[in-house]
C-alpha cells in the first residue's frame, strides 16, 4: 500500500508540469514555472533514490563475490575432501548458505527491477503526454521551459535505464550461483548418505586382524593433516574476537536473568526453595552452551565442527542436570543423574567431527565407556542399584562389541544415539512433571477439573514432540539435511504393505489426542458422578471403561487407516479368528463376551460388594477378560469373567448401599422387657449412620434357657461402614445397660446331687 502510495505520488508531480502547459488563461506560464521547480525537487529526490539502490547494488555486489568465491572454493575441494563426509558435510552447510544467500539477493534484485521499472513507465507516460501542436502556440518562455523539462526527463530515463542495465547484469550473476549451487548440493544430497555408510560401516577390519593394521593411518600424519586447517581457523577466528566476547558476555547475561527470574518462579514455596541455586547453575550451564552455539552462527557460520560439538555438549549437560533437579524435586525421583552420559556424546562427537583414525578411535572409545561406566557405578552405589540393572550399560557393552569387531565410529555412533534417547526421555519426563505440578494447582471446582485434564492431555505430547524435535535437528545439524531426508522417505514394504515415516508420526498424533480426549471425557463422568448417591457410583467406573474402550477402539481403526491397513482384509482376519475360537480360543472368547455383558449390562459394577461362596469381596477393576476383586484382608483375587456371569454372585450394592443388620441382645430374667426395647430404639436412633427411615425396631424374639431374647434391627446408610456401626451400637447398649443396672444374661444351669444311703439331699448351684 505505502509503495501505491509513492508511486502515484510520484506519477502526480511528473504530470503537473505537463497539465499545467494546457491552461489558457494569462497565468499559464507563472504556473508553469511553479511547476518545474517541483520539477526540480523531483529530479533532487530521484537523484536520492538511485544514489540509495546504487549503494545496495555495491553491496550485493561485493556479497555475491564473496558467495561465488565460497562456491569456487568448495568446488575446488570437493576433489580433496570427496572420501571425508565430516568434510563433505561442512561444505554442505556452507554451499546451502551460498545458496540461500544467493536466492536473497535475487529477489532483492527482482524488487529494485522492478521499482525502477515502474519509475521508468512514469517518465515514459509524462514524455508522451505533451501535445507539439499546443507548445508551439505557447510563448517562447515556455518553450525553453519545455526544454529544459524534455532535457530533465531525458536525462532520468537515462539514469534510470543505466541502473536497469546495472541490476539486469546482477540479477544474472545471482541466478547463475543459485543455479549452480542448488545442482551441487542436490549431488551432494546423492553422495552424502553413501559416504557416511562408508565412514561408519563399509571395509571395516577388527583389529585382530592384518589388514586393520595395513591400513592404518599413522597418527603424525593425522595431526600435520588436521593441525593446518585448525590453524587458520583459529586465525580467522581471531580476528573478529572482541565483537565476538562483546556479544557472547551479553547474550550470556540475558539469559540467565531470564534464568534467575524463572527460578524465583519455580521454586518460590518455602520447601523447595533449597533447591533454586542448583537449578540457577544448571540453566547457567545450558545458557553457556546455547550462547557458544549461537556465537558461532552469528559471527563464525563456517565453523560447523568442534566448537559446535562442545556448544551442543553442554546444552546437553545443562539440560539433563535441570531435568534431574526437576524431576527430584516434583515427582519424588530418586534416581541419580545420567549426566556423565554426556562425555560419551561430546567426546564421540569431537571424535568424528576431527576424523580421528579407526585404529586411534576403537581404544580411545573403549577407556572412555569404562571411564563413564566406573563413574556411574559410585553414583549407583549409593542408591543400592546395581550397574547390570541399568539399560544404559549393556547397550554400552554393546557399542564396545561393535568397535572389537572395528566398527569403531559406528560404535560412537551408537553411544550418541543412546544418549540422545535419554536425553529426549529425561528432558521429556521433567517437563510433563513440571506441567503437572503447575497444574495441580488449579483449583478444584467448577470447570477446573475439565481445564486440568485438558491441559495435562495437551502439554504432555507438545513436550515430547518438542524434545524428539530437538533430536531431529541435531541429526540435520549433524549428519546433514540429506540424511534427515532419507531417514524421512524410509519406507517398509511387505506383501503389498508399506509404512512410511509421516505414517508413524500420523499414529503418534492420534495416540496423543486419544489420551488427551479420554482425560477429558473421564473427568467429566467422574466430576458429573460425585453427585450421585452411594449405590449408582459404579456406573460411573462402567461409563469411564466402556469410554476408554471407545477411544481406543477409534485410535485402533484411524491408525490402521493411517499406516494404510486396507480395512476389508480384516475380514480375513476374523475368519481366522472364528477357526481358532473354535478350536481352541473359547475361553478367551468367552470370557470376552462375558466382560462386554458386564460392562453394559452393569449387573456388576466397579466398587460394587459381591460375595462367591463364603468369600465377601469388592469389585476393584473390570477388565475386558477377567474382573480383579479385593477381599476385606486386602487380598486380590482375580476371576475370570465368564465365572460371573454363570455362577451365582451376591451382589450386596447392586441398587443401593444400604444394608439392614440385626443385633442380638439376651437380658437376664426379670429385666423390664420395655425399658430394654426403649433403650435399644434410642440408641439405635442416635447413632449417624442407622436411617430414621425404615426406622429401627426391635423384636422380642424368644425366652431362652437363660435370657430374654431381644433382636434390634436397624438399615444402615452405607455398607462400607457396617462393621464400624454395628461395633459401636454394641459398644453403647453395654454402657447404657450397665447405667440402667439391665444385666445381660449369660447361659447358667443348676447341678442337683441326690443322696445315697440315707444322707440328706443337697443342692449346688453352679455356672459354667
Amino acid at each position: 500500500m505505502i509503495r501505491l502510495f509513492c508511486m502515484l505520488l510520484y506519477a502526480f508531480l511528473i504530470f503537473s508540469p505537463v497539465l499545467a502547459l494546457g491552461q489558457e488563461d494569462g497565468t499559464a506560464p507563472d504556473a508553469y514555472l511553479q511547476r518545474l521547480k517541483v520539477l526540480a525537487i523531483l529530479e533532487d529526490d530521484e537523484n536520492a533514490m538511485r544514489k540509495a539502490v546504487r549503494a545496495k547494488l555495491e553491496d550485493m555486489e561485493a556479497e555475491l563475490q564473496e558467495l561465488t568465491g565460497t562456491y569456487r572454493e568448495i568446488v575446488l575441494s570437493l576433489g580433496i575432501a570427496g572420501t571425508t563426509p565430516m568434510v563433505l558435510r561442512e561444505f554442505y552447510a556452507q554451499l546451502a548458505r551460498v545458496n540461500d544467500r544467493s536466492s536473497d539477493i535475487l529477489t532483492s534484485l527482482k524488487n529494485l527491477q522492478s521499482q525502477v521499472e515502474a519509475r521508468l513507465e512514469s517518465l515514459n507516460n509524462a514524455t508522451g503526454s505533451v501535445d507539439d501542436k499546443e507548445i508551439q502556440d505557447a510563448a517562447t518562455t515556455v518553450d525553453k521551459n519545455y526544454i529544459a523539462y524534455t532535457q530533465t526527463l531525458t536525462r532520468l530515463k537515462t539514469a534510470l535505464k543505466e541502473q536497469a542495465v546495472n541490476i539486469k547484469g546482477k540479477m544474472g550473476v545471482a541466478e547463475k550461483l543459485e543455479k549452480r549451487s542448488s545442482l551441487l548440493i542436490k549431488r551432494m544430497e546423492k553422495e552424502l548418505p553413501s559416504k557416511w555408510e562408508g565412514y561408519f560401516i563399509v571395509g571395516k577390519n577388527p583389529p585382530f586382524s592384518e589388514q586393520f593394521w595395513d591400513n592404518a593411518v599413522p597418527f603424525t600424519r593425522w595431526v600435520a593433516l588436521r593441525f593446518p586447517l585448525w590453524a587458520e581457523r583459529f586465525s580467522v577466528a581471531e580476528k573478529g574476537a572482541t565483537n565476538a566476547l562483546l556479544f557472547f558476555v551479553a547474550f550470556f547475561s540475558l539469559l540467565f536473568g531470564a534464568a534467575v527470574l524463572a527460578g524465583r518462579r519455580i521454586f518460590f514455596e518455602e520447601e523447595y526453595r533449597s533447591e533454586r541455586p542448583k537449578f540457577v547453575r544448571a540453566c547457567a550451564v545450558i545458557i553457556l552452551g546455547m550462547t557458544i552455539l549461537v556465537t558461532k552462527e552469528h559471527f563464525y557460520p563456517k565453523f560447523t565442527g568442534i566448537m559446535y560439538m562442545v556448544g551442543i555438549s553442554i546444552v546437553g549437560f545443562g539440560s539433563m542436570w535441570v531435568s534431574h533437579i526437576i524431576r527430584c524435586t516434583f515427582c519424588e525421583y530418586a534416581y541419580p543423574s545420567r549426566t556423565p552420559l554426556t562425555w560419551l556424546f561430546a567426546a564421540g562427537g569431537v571424535i568424528l567431527v576431527t576424523g580421528m583414525p579407526e585404529q586411534v578411535v576403537i581404544p580411545v572409545w573403549i577407556v572412555l565407556g569404562v571411564l563413564v561406566s566406573g563413574v556411574m557405578k559410585n553414583r549407583l552405589v549409593q542408591h543400592s542399584i546395581l550397574l547390570r540393572q541399568t539399560f544404559w550399560f549393556w547397550m554400552l557393552l554393546v557399542t564396545f562389541a561393535v568397535a572389537i569387531f572395528g566398527y569403531g565410529r559406528l560404535a560412537i555412533l551408537l553411544g550418541m544415539i543412546l544418549f540422545t534417547g535419554y536425553y529426549v526421555y529425561t528432558i521429556s519426563r521433567a517437563g510433563t512433571c513440571l506441567a503437572s505440578f503447575g497444574i495441580s494447582h488449579l483449583p478444584d471446582h467448577g470447570l477446573y477439573p475439565f481445564l486440568r485434564a485438558l491441559l495435562m492431555g495437551i502439554f504432555a505430547p507438545i513436550i515430547w514432540a518438542a524434545s524428539v524435535l530437538l533430536a531431529f535437528i541435531w541429526i540435520y545439524d549433524f549428519f546433514g539435511a540429506a540424511i534427515l531426508e532419507k531417514t524421512v522417505q524410509i519406507n517398509i514394504g511387505w506383501k503389498g504393505f508399506t509404512l512410511h515415516f509421516f505414517s508413524i508420526i500420523l499414529v503418534v498424533a492420534f495416540f496423543f489426542l486419544t489420551r488427551a480426549a479420554i482425560a477429558v471425557v473421564n473427568t467429566y463422568i467422574k466430576r458429573t458422578g460425585r453427585k450421585w448417591p452411594r449405590g449408582k457410583r459404579g456406573t460411573l467406573h462402567s461409563l469411564q471403561s466402556i469410554s476408554t474402550y471407545t477411544f481406543w477402539a477409534l485410535f485402533a481403526l484411524l491408525s490402521l487407516g493411517a499406516l494404510g491397513v486396507n480395512l476389508t482384509s480384516l475380514t480375513v482376519i476374523a475368519g481366522g479368528l472364528s477357526v481358532g475360537i473354535g478350536f481352541g480360543m473359547q475361553a478367551i472368547f468367552n470370557n470376552f463376551i462375558s466382560g462386554l455383558i458386564l460392562l453394559f449390562g452393569r449387573s456388576i459394577q466397579q466398587e460394587d460388594i459381591i460375595q462367591m461362596g463364603n468369600v465377601l469381596c469388592t469389585v476393584k477393576k473390570i477388565n475386558i477378560r477377567t474382573t480383579v476383586v479385593e477381599t476385606f484382608e486386602n487380598a486380590a483375587i482375580i476371576i475370570p469373567n465368564s465365572d460371573l456371569i454363570s455362577n451365582q454372585v451376591t451382589n450386596w450394592t447392586k441398587d443401593s448401599a444400604v444394608l439392614r443388620k440385626q443385633l442380638t441382645v439376651g437380658v437376664a430374667y426379670g429385666s423390664d422387657a420395655k425399658l430394654v426395647e426403649k433403650t435399644l430404639i434410642k440408641i439405635a436412633e442416635e447413632h449417624p449412620r442407622v436411617l430414621s427411615e425404615p426406622a429401627p425396631w426391635v423384636e422380642f424374639n424368644n425366652f431362652g434357657s437363660s435370657s430374654l431374647d431381644f433382636i434390634l434391627r436397624v438399615w444402615i446408610d452405607d455398607i462400607d461402614y457396617t462393621l464400624r456401626t454395628m461395633s459401636d451400637l454394641r459398644f453403647s447398649i453395654d454402657d447404657a445397660f450397665s447405667e440402667l443396672g439391665i444385666e445381660i444374661a449369660f447361659p447358667q444351669m443348676d447341678v442337683h446331687i441326690r443322696s445315697a444311703d440315707g444322707l440328706p439331699v443337697t443342692e449346688a448351684p453352679a455356672e459354667s
